[in-house]
């Protein structure tokens, strides 16, 4: 166990430990758990409308490698509460997922576009009033 989380909230600082395995990222489980699901929404979104060059998948693929590799080390080497335990399978189900997301871009729909017509209602709706 090392020093305190680096976290710093809106509000306050995290004062949890971070364990040794997570040193190099400086965040307790938690807000490191929290910063993979937040990285894989938002590379889950940049595929998804952009599309993932070779390069890009091999980057991404590199990171769900590393992060998946930390995460089994910490929870392979701590005693953690429930709560903990079901944070990091969603995480894991997070990187499973962005990883289907580039082994098989096809698979996936193309991301819906709103209509001419109904932004133009919105907007002349929100203009009236």
């Amino acid at each position: 166990m090392g020093a305190p989380c680096n976290h710093q909230g809106p509000i306050s600082r995290c004062k949890i430990v971070v364990p040794s395995e997570l040193d190099a990222t400086g965040l307790c489980v938690l807000h490191f758990t929290l910063k993979i699901e937040q990285q894989c929404a938002e590379l889950h979104r940049q595929i998804a409308l952009r599309g993932a060059t070779p390069e890009r998948q091999a980057a991404v693929a590199m990171y769900i490698d590393e992060c998946a590799g930390r995460l089994a080390r910490v929870a392979s080497n701590l005693c953690l509460s429930d709560d903990l335990k079901r944070r990091m399978l969603s995480t894991f189900l997070s990187l499973m997922n962005l990883r289907d997301k580039i082994a098989h871009p096809a698979s996936y729909p193309e991301p819906r576009r709103a209509r001419p017509e109904v932004v133009s209602e919105r907007a002349a709706v929100a203009t009236a009033s």
